[in-house]
């Protein structure tokens, strides 16, 4: 039998014992009764559920014999917290809390809550993480230092490989953590190399709740991929430094958060090309980001051209031949490998292979892959159509296909070439592996990190004009084929990317001597939204600030600076404003209210809740169908306000229908001063978003009795724009691609980034600056249709022009900081 108060002693805190040296009596409640008898007398079935939560062996044996109390001494156990409730159970008290903000709102005990409904509602605890953690074959050496590795998933393509492939170099020197967002075919080759393994879709609420020395003892990470980008807030809120590894093109990675956040908190980006590093130029100068300090280009594999014997070909093609059921024995045979998709450019690759058969029927086109399945309508049903429409398949034609699988080696010992057909494709794995069997390599110019000057310079890659099937047809046919080495090629250098990475991050740490510490004075999330990670902020801000990065601005003087640090012609005339009141009516300048209301849900009560309503000279409201119409002019009535109302089409978001007020004949006839404000439903539509909306009108137009002195501002001769002060510091983002079509007429370039403009759209304006705004895009534009977007769109542009219009039109621009308002 086992011995429950030998166990209680064990693992119950000192404290704990102090007060209760039997765990059946608990001398701080009522009746000295504990915890467990007052709950289990409401529902004895929380012996059942208790059952499950054991994890101590000596403890599910004695609920397992039904030894008395045994339960008792698990509940009790679990309630006194950390450490006892990690030591003998699948449940964390505070863990169950960080999980399951809701129950923590309510203040209720977790474990009462678990006991009595969560394990019904089937909550999360400690099991699942724990289910999902996978001991490694490497024993834990304390004696070593600790690296995590992250990758995205566990399948076998490109990054994940890659990801195989840094920590089997590093378990040579380090104990290796393997963190993963996705399980997959890979997680036992992984098991060979690391001493632990975790598949988490949340690591900032569940890695704090991995046990054991190593967790503890992470000297650094390594974030194979952008897509790694949710190990980010983990690894910030425990100061771990860590350098990301990237191979993702900027032009498909949404959404663009993920780049903004990896590149925002990382140490080092380590691309593994050029021509990868190239396309993040936009997203790294949004955040103010040091390329020339923070980055490095760092392949996966050396570069290296080998090749096969004639014997090893000719099996390869013997085998080839019995599986596609054609010759291959003397054929020109082209390969393409990776999964059937519009960005590997399978249709391409298709196309090419039908340009080619009448010009040599014997080129024959190989792709191996898988991917294709004809009832995705997103891809699949249109290849699969396509593939049937050109014969793929048919042993008298020049197309086929085979899946991913052990063919693989043969089909690059047998082709003469490989045609990389994609749109966009970092560095593939596979040009490596063909390059290793001395096949040639085609591909598009501007469509990999291949076209890099290093490889360029090789006979054996060749690239042809972007998409342009013809001139891949015409490489293809043009090279010569492959007849085999007399001796076995010199085998390729080995890279050790891991310690490539490792000796570039520890380089950039040693160089830092810029350090911030301590809270900023505005406090707005990035990583770290919830009210109890004040302190994670904290960290957030200082590794931004360490290295000269932007999202959040830190204070109003360090705004204040960059606009004075600014040579830029658009920032000379921006300045701000502190947020004031005024009850003086008759202070106030005669001004009309535009609102564009496709969404009506908030108007009437925007309306009570802002004094300044009732003072506009006019109210005109747009919508889009007269039953919004009919509907925001009974409202109004209700509050005594006769607005005009206009139905205008569906288009141009909030700022087209205001902006088309002011064009020849438009509803803003003769009025110098408006204020611009949308009903839009992305503020309400959630909590963060009803709080941003409060804010932008809190500080535009006041509250139910005092008149934001935002319209007095707008009044003053020389100011063109009033609008609110964003603590967040938002760039170009996609806009920055559509500059070019504007900067020739502006009076010169403009600024790297805009600094300040009116986040969301609403703001005080003079008629001349929107007039201006009209005359910059001129007449008949060729707007955009909804749906639209969300971001990188001429709307998204104007909203981040306006203080340049004001400028351009010799007027200054206001921006009113209330830093006590609450932004989200």
């Amino acid at each position: 039998m086992t011995d429950l108060d030998l166990l209680w002693r064990r693992h119950a805190p000192a404290e704990v014992l102090a007060l209760r040296p039997d765990f059946r009596t608990d001398p701080r409640r009522p009746g000295a009764q504990t915890f467990y008898r007052e709950l289990q007398a409401q529902a004895p079935a929380i012996d059942e559920v208790l059952a499950r939560l054991t994890t101590d062996p000596a403890l599910s044996a004695a609920i397992a014999e039904g030894q008395p109390d045994a339960g008792h001494l698990v509940c009790e156990l679990i309630r006194t917290g950390e450490p006892a409730d990690l030591a003998v159970s699948d449940f964390s008290m505070r863990a169950y809390l960080d999980w399951h903000p809701d129950i923590a709102r309510t203040g209720m005990d977790p474990l009462r809550h678990y006991l009595l409904y969560g394990a019904r509602e089937g909550r999360r605890t400690l099991a699942t993480l724990r289910e999902a953690r996978h001991p490694g074959r490497r024993p834990y050496n304390p004696d070593l230092p600790t690296c995590l590795i992250a990758v995205h998933e566990l399948s076998r393509t490109g990054a994940p490989i890659v990801g195989l492939d840094l920590a089997r170099e590093a378990a040579e020197t380090h104990n290796v953590i393997l963190a993963t967002l996705r399980d997959g075919p890979l997680l036992d080759s992984f098991l060979d190399h690391v001493c632990d393994l975790v598949v988490t879709s949340q690591p900032l609420d569940e890695l704090p709740y991995c046990t054991g020395e190593i967790f503890q003892r992470i000297g650094f990470a390594i974030l194979n991929s952008v897509e790694c980008f949710a190990f980010v807030p983990f690894l910030v809120s425990r100061e771990i430094p860590f350098a990301s590894y990237v191979h993702e093109y900027a032009d498909y990675t949404f959404p663009a958060y993920k780049s903004t956040f990896t590149a925002l908190f990382a140490d080092l980006l380590i691309f593994s090309s050029d021509h990868v590093r190239d396309s993040w130029t936009g997203r790294l100068k949004d955040i103010e980001f040091d390329i020339g300090r923070d980055t490095m280009v760092l392949p996966q594999r050396g570069f290296a051209v080998g090749g096969v014997d004639a014997a090893r070909i000719a099996e390869a093609r013997g085998r080839i031949s019995a599986l596609i059921g054609r010759d291959c024995s003397q054929v020109r045979l082209v390969c393409g490998a990776g999964h059937l998709q519009w960005r590997k450019g399978s249709d391409i690759f298709a196309m090419t292979a039908q340009i080619c058969r009448p010009r040599d029927p014997d080129t024959v086109f190989l792709w191996i892959g898988d991917g294709l399945n004809p009832e995705d309508m997103g891809f699949g049903v249109w290849m699969d159509y396509h593939l049937r429409q050109v014969g793929a398949g048919q042993p008298e034609g020049n197309l086929f296909l085979l899946p991913a699988g052990p063919a693989y080696p043969d089909v690059l010992a047998a082709s003469d070439a490989m045609f990389v057909s994609s749109r966009l494709d970092p560095l593939p794995n596979v040009v490596f592996d063909a390059l290793d069997a001395g096949c040639r390599i085609v591909l598009f110019d501007g469509a990999s990190g291949f076209g890099d000057a290093v490889y360029r310079r090789s006979d054996h890659i060749l690239p042809v004009e972007y998409a342009n099937p013809e001139a891949a047809a015409t490489a293809l046919l043009g090279l010569p084929r492959k007849t085999g080495l007399d001796r076995p090629a010199p085998p390729a250098p080995q890279e050790r990317l891991f310690a490539g990475i490792r000796a570039g991050l520890e380089a950039r740490l040693r160089a830092q001597r810029y350090f911030v510490r301590g809270a900023s004075r505005i406090d707005v999330p990035m990583l770290f939204p919830r009210e109890d990670h004040a302190a994670f902020r904290v960290r957030e801000r200082e590794k931004m600030l360490r290295y000269g990065r932007r999202l959040v601005w830190r204070d109003i003087g360090t705004a204040e600076a960059a606009l004075e640090a600014s040579d830029n012609w658009v920032h000379r005339r921006l300045r701000l404003a502190p947020y004031a009141t005024t009850t003086d009516v008759a202070a106030v300048p005669p001004f009309s209210i535009h609102v564009h209301a496709f969404y009506t849900d908030d108007l009437a009560e925007d309306i009570r809740a802002h004094f300044t309503y009732r003072l506009a000279r006019r109210i005109v409201v747009t919508t889009d169908s007269e039953r919004k119409a009919c509907e925001i002019r009974a409202l109004m009535a209700a509050e005594g306000l006769v607005p005009e109302v206009a139905i205008v089409p569906n288009r141009g978001r909030d700022i087209l229908p205001f902006m088309e007020l002011f064009l020849p004949g438009g509803l803003a006839g003769e009025d110098e001063i408006w204020c611009h404000l949308h009903q839009k439903k992305s503020f309400a539509t959630t909590d963060s978003g009803d709080v941003w909306r409060q804010f932008l009108l809190r500080i535009l137009l006041g509250d139910e009795a005092g008149i934001s002195d935002a319209v007095l501002r707008i009044a003053e001769t020389g100011t063109g724009l009033v609008a609110p002060f964003d603590p967040y510091h938002i760039p170009w983002n996609a806009s920055r691609a559509l500059l070019p079509k504007v900067e020739p007429r502006l009076p010169g370039p403009l600024p790297d980034n805009p600094l300040l403009f009116p986040v969301g759209n609403m703001f005080w304006v003079r008629r001349q600056v929107v007039e201006a705004m009209n005359a910059l895009f001129g007449p008949g534009y060729p707007w955009p249709n909804e749906p639209i977007a969300n971001d990188g769109t001429e709307f998204h542009l104007v909203e981040r022009l306006w203080p340049a219009i004001t400028t351009a039109s010799g007027l200054d621009s206001v921006f009113v900081h209330k830093l006590d308002q609450k932004r989200v």
